[in-house]
């Protein structure tokens, strides 16, 4: 049963086009189950419908042609009920719609299931018989189990299509919808820059050069043999003879007698070289997989090891040969810091990630870049963006594949609006952090992604609220040195003289690993990462610092902040190695009293810590809320889950009372405290946080101006006001409205994209 459902969603996969995949579909699930009928319907939102695509049974020319309301027959039912419908006699049932254009009137027995993908019905899946009998639960276990596997596949199949479509009809209806990582819009060509090497993010396409094609498999297989040659040599010393032959095996199944004829067919069919190989290596693959023999099955492995380093070569020669678009649509399987150093940033738009949420790192650089990001997209194979013109809408959380020109001009002046909204904002940068009855704000910036850019608003802002020193290690090949730490802190220091610069120790693990000290845990997040990592190695801790105070000598503006701070314990061993440090370079400098001591603060992120604040003001000088990971462990949500994403959110009730306690204590304790999560750089996150008394906020650059030209229009008072019904609130959405409705009553709604 296992092999008979890996082999149907296999076939599914592996067809270039959805009508073709849904045609093997019905007949592979017809014979596996031995039933008379097998059909599936799609559902059709904007028509409210479920639209037969694909039968082996009913009649053929009603395929796209009979369609069935979403609350009407059999079909509707299973959809609206989302659970499988079991009957004996179909027809008998009062739910039952007589549609003679399908030609079921030999059919008694029903089984249906519905299709669902991130809590959407995408289709209907029903097997029929002419006996009245109910299908039995091996037969409902299959078609339930097939359903769920054929989710994300059949997604997959439909936007292959679309991405491959020939005419302008079906190229206008791609769109795809992620979750929204930055605001904002642009235009640009899709450019994965580091593409998965593994058949399944290989999309099947077409070519209409063979030659080229053929010449491109030949150089692959001509380097992949000499691969092989290489590793029989070194190995020769290491294995027995017997166990060398698997590279003879692999020359072998290269040639044109075996595995190369096939291919070479399959492209002179009109397949590219990546298409032809990936056809020709399932195939055979999964034939040995379905042999008896265990020494056969095991072939199966071989072949696929062969295709993929075949794969690799292959797509290494595409990369060499691709040029880079004039604007560039970042598409990774998840966008890292390394990746967006690589592009110019003249040229990068936006940022699309297959995986990851809303509060994933690689959204958080995104807005620190000031550019829109989609994440959570992970429907779609990688390669298939490559090359592809793309529209990302930041706002709505929409990609369009090869959008029309009408759609474009209509993106155009969403573009055109957010320019002179963004105008608007700068032209009062430069006014005080204050708000309409004159209450002062601190407005300082999140910075380490790109400090030349976020330099050049210092003269409008408080100072550095959280310098994030991971991007300089996360950018190398190995650990800076402490003279390379040195320059990089004295270059941040410099550009914000008389402002505190808080600078975060090392924050690794979780979603930001470094390449050259990497961690493998089942649960990063709550694993090996910031305070714990770095006391583990107190090596790299005190470099870090000795580099800080370093840099310091002269300005006196720098504030050290530590990341992941659970336990006091934590505090303490901190503040003594920081100590330590101190004295090392003061003694360096033989005691002239020119290494000043730095403030230190303690990021609230872990709710554990917020229980010891009393404590914890004691011990040190200030704290600086970090809302992204305090959300995220308040909800017991991981950020960077696409699957849990849209279950993380800032504004829930919960987030927002320990917020609000948070602060109350804080006031009370006289312990300077500081907003530095996204939730800072969101108006309406900042009116809430106001409403609550915090008056020190961190935030991307390129949302400063906007935060700015907000809280000078709003009396706190107005804010204090609303508080009450906000922290009363049952859900993120009720919180939105109640913000939502003060901003239109104040007339700044229209006057706001966030």
């Amino acid at each position: 049963m296992l092999s008979q459902l890996r082999r149907i969603v296999q076939d599914v996969a592996q067809e270039p086009t959805l009508a073709s995949a849904l045609s093997g579909l019905v007949s592979n699930v017809k014979a596996a189950l031995k039933t008379e009928c097998c059909s599936v319907y799609l559902a059709d939102y904007q028509q409210q419908h479920f639209m037969l695509m694909a039968t082996d049974g009913l009649n053929p020319d009603a395929i796209g042609n009979v369609s069935i309301g979403f609350s009407e027959g059999l079909i509707g039912w299973v959809g609206q009920r989302e659970e499988p419908i079991n009957l004996a006699q179909a027809h008998l049932h009062p739910r039952f719609k007589v549609t003679p254009e399908v030609s079921e009137d030999c059919f008694s027995a029903f089984l249906g299931c519905p299709i669902i993908h991130h809590r959407k019905v995408l289709g209907v899946l029903t097997i029929q018989q002419s006996a009245s009998r109910v299908f039995n639960e091996d037969e409902e276990s299959f078609l339930v189990t097939l359903g769920v596997q054929l989710a994300s596949v059949l997604v997959n199949a439909e936007m292959r299509q679309v991405a491959a479509a020939g005419s302008q009809q079906q190229i206008q209806k791609s769109q795809l919808t992620g979750l929204i990582g930055s605001s904002g819009i642009a235009f640009g060509e899709g450019f994965v820059l580091q593409p998965a090497s593994d058949f399944d993010a290989i999309s099947l396409q077409k070519s209409d050069d063979p030659e080229k094609e053929l010449s491109r498999f030949y150089r692959a297989v001509k380097v992949t043999k000499a691969e092989f040659n290489r590793l029989a040599e070194r190995m020769s010393g290491h294995l027995p003879t017997d166990a060398l032959a698997i590279f003879d095996v692999y020359h072998q199944l290269l040639d044109a007698a075996s595995l190369g004829s096939e291919i070479e067919a399959q492209i002179a069919e009109g397949w590219c070289a990546k298409s032809a190989l990936k056809r020709v290596v399932e195939r055979f693959a999964r034939q040995f997989d379905d042999m008896d023999d265990p020494y056969l099955r095991e072939r199966g492995t071989d072949i696929r090891d062969l295709g993929q380093r075949v794969l690799n070569h292959l797509l290494e020669t595409e990369q060499r040969q691709y040029k880079l678009p004039e604007q560039v649509v970042l598409v990774a399987e998840n966008v890292t810091a390394s990746m967006l150093a690589e592009i110019p940033r003249a040229q990068l738009v936006a940022i699309v990630s297959l995986k990851g949420s809303v509060n994933s790192h690689a959204a958080i650089m995104a807005r620190a870049l000031g550019i829109p990001a989609v994440m959570g997209v992970d429907d779609l194979p990688l390669m298939q963006w490559h090359g592809q013109r793309l529209i990302v809408d930041g706002y709505q959380g929409n990609i369009l594949v090869s959008p029309a020109d009408a759609i474009c001009n209509e993106y155009q002046l969403l573009m055109n609006k957010d320019a002179e909204l963004s105008a608007r904002y700068q032209s009062e940068l430069h006014l005080p952090a204050q708000s309409a009855c004159q209450a002062p704000f601190s407005l300082m910036v999140n910075s380490g992604l790109a400090i030349e850019l976020e330099t050049t608003q210092s003269e409008f802002t408080n100072g550095v609220g959280l310098y994030r020193t991971e991007f300089p290690f996360i950018m190398r090949s190995r650990f800076p040195t402490e003279q390379e730490q040195v320059e990089l802190y004295h270059k941040i220091l410099q550009g914000y003289p008389g402002k505190p610069v808080v600078m975060r120790t090392l924050d690794v693990g979780g979603d930001k690993p470094l390449p050259y000290f990497p961690i493998s845990e089942e649960n990063p997040f709550l694993g090996w990462r910031g305070i714990r990592l770095t006391l583990d190695h107190p090596e790299i801790f005190l470099v870090q610092i000795r580099a800080m105070l370093k840099a310091n000598i002269g300005y006196n503006n720098l504030h050290i902040l530590l990341p992941m701070i659970s336990d006091l314990s934590e505090v303490d061993e901190s503040l003594r190695l920081i100590r330590q440090a101190w004295f090392e370079v003061d003694d360096e400098f033989n005691g002239e009293g020119i290494v000043a001591k730095p403030k230190v603060g303690v990021m609230i992120e872990v709710p554990s810590i917020m229980y010891q604040l009393p404590e914890l003001a004691r011990k040190v000088d200030f704290c600086s809320v970090g809302t992204n990971d305090l959300t995220q462990y308040l909800l017991a949500v991981d950020r960077n889950n696409p699957r849990v994403g849209n279950l993380y959110d800032a504004m829930h009730p919960a987030v927002l009372r320990a917020l609000n306690q948070l602060g109350q204590q804080a006031h009370g304790l006289q312990f300077p405290i500081s907003i530095c999560g996204e939730l800072a750089g969101e108006p309406m996150g900042v009116l809430i946080l106001a409403a609550m008394g915090f008056n020190s906020f961190s935030m991307n650059h390129s949302n400063l101006a906007k935060i700015k030209w907000l809280l000078r229009r709003v009396e706190l008072s107005e804010l204090q006001l609303l508080l009450p019904e906000i922290l009363a609130c049952q859900s993120p959405k009720q919180v939105r409205l109640q913000v939502q409705r003060f901003l239109d009553q104040k007339q700044l709604l229209n006057q706001l994209r966030a």
